[in-house]
């Protein structure tokens, strides 16, 4: 079992967060909600990095 550097136990789930349904990607957050579709992972991956600023955006704000 592998973890992470500076952590003795592995204690989290991990999954692929892309996803392709019908030649469609999509992409999983934390909330669990699947996202999409995008024609291609390349898009999902950038929608992602996106989704991932406006969320970081707003708790910092909240905050």
């Amino acid at each position: 079992m592998s973890v992470r550097a500076g952590e003795d136990t592995k204690g989290w789930f991990r999954s692929e967060r892309f996803l392709c349904i019908n030649s469609q990607w999509y992409f999983l957050t934390r909330e669990m909600t699947q996202e999409g579709p995008f024609e291609s992972k390349k898009d999902a991956q950038m929608e992602l990095m996106l989704y991932i600023r406006h969320a970081n955006d707003a708790f910092f704000k909240a905050g």
